[in-house]
């Protein structure tokens, strides 16, 4: 009698039959489950027991679905994945309703759904060297979603969590990926809301929907939003792994898109899929003029979309042991991304977000040191 034993991956390729890859071995061995208890789980049963996520793998490409599965189920032990057949995910998301939006983009024609993950961001950036460019990784819930540092994202339902692959050659414009999703999230929010309301009422109360540097969303003096990037170096290429969370129709916490507009009474209006290829069409677009130009031809959009120009903040730095506060405001962004900032004679400050720790709705900013 032969028997799964989690968290092996168990590749299901119908109702009824399941091909198992057990731990060592080098390639799909096909075996059916011929024990009555086996055969009379659910795969949501066995996917629970053993501790596994279920996940579903779909392609627009002939031939890449094999491709982006294997790659998946080379790491399904690592990540506790059950790739299954189309539908036995049980996500809200809807394949179909997607892949009908999505028609003029090169991202996101490979897609792989979930119903909860531990992280889309984490398993990804494991294997994002492997995967085609532009393959998406959509999920209900997470339970370990990742943010900036060691920040974590609360994921419930009804948000919009995904991550997704690209490339890039030049190391020098990593730095500022982050603020070109960041601006096609805040155009892609506002193109699809546009799309709900031709007479722009819904359009006219995202007014206070600002990007807070480096990569939040905010509405007002709530998040609604976030963006997370990884990157892996190999073979002169970075593998970049972009990870995105937006409050759409969630129940907390903090603001969603639906209260804010006034759609609290219709969610189903809300569409996950469509605000999705919203996105994707922004990014690719704004993606085109990034990768030539650099941040430079995207820094006017970033800044007539962020909350700090001629923001005054306090920089604390540490000297000799002793906590000293500078008076400063805030100008915008270096052509590299870096925080510009003056002080009351004219001296300027580049500030990084990786080396500086920062609260805006304190004015405060405060200087990392490692020892």
């Amino acid at each position: 009698m032969q028997v799964a034993r989690a968290p092996a991956p168990l590749y299901t390729d119908k109702v009824g039959s399941r091909l198992i890859l057990l731990p060592g071995a080098s390639r799909l061995t096909p075996r059916r489950f011929t024990s009555v208890s086996a055969r009379s789980m659910s795969i949501d049963d066995q996917a629970a027991a053993g501790g596994l996520y279920n996940v579903e793998v779909h392609s627009n490409e002939p031939g890449m679905r094999c491709t982006v599965e294997q790659v998946m189920l080379e790491n399904a032990k690592e990540h506790c994945l059950l790739i299954v057949a189309r539908g036995l995910s049980h996500s809200s998301f809807s394949v179909t309703a997607y892949f009908d939006e999505l028609a003029h983009t090169s991202i996101g024609r490979h897609l792989i759904v979930s119903k909860s993950v531990s992280s889309t961001q984490q398993i990804l950036s494991a294997c994002n060297t492997s995967l085609p460019r532009g393959t998406i990784f959509v999920t209900d819930i997470q339970s370990q979603g990742k943010g900036r540092g060691n920040n974590h994202w609360v994921s419930h339902a009804g948000c919009l969590m995904f991550s997704f692959t690209d490339t890039f050659r030049d190391g020098r414009s990593l730095p500022c990926v982050q603020y070109l999703v960041s601006i096609a999230l805040i155009e892609a929010v506002k193109s699809y809301v546009a799309t709900l309301d031709p007479g722009d009422t819904y359009l006219a109360q995202l007014s206070e929907l600002k990007i807070k540097w480096p990569n939040d969303l905010y509405f007002g003096n709530e998040k609604i939003g976030g963006v997370l990037c990884n990157s892996n170096f190999e073979n002169g290429e970075y593998f970049m792994t972009i990870g995105v969370g937006f409050n759409v129709s969630n129940e907390g916490p903090g603001i969603n898109l639906a209260n804010i507009i006034g759609c609290t009474g219709d969610v189903d209006m809300m569409s996950r899929e469509r605000l999705l290829v919203h996105f994707l069409e922004k990014y690719q677009e704004r993606r085109h003029s990034f990768c030539i130009f650099g941040f430079e031809s995207l820094k006017v959009q970033y800044l007539q979309n962020w909350l700090h120009s001629d923001q005054p903040v306090v920089l604390q730095e540490t000297v000799c042991g002793v906590v000293v506060d500078i008076d400063l405001v805030i100008k915008g962004l270096t052509n590299a991304g870096l925080l510009l900032a003056e002080d009351s004679f004219g001296q300027k400050y580049e500030l990084s977000p990786d080396g500086n720790g920062f609260d805006f709705f304190r004015g405060l900013i405060r200087r990392k040191y490692h020892e």
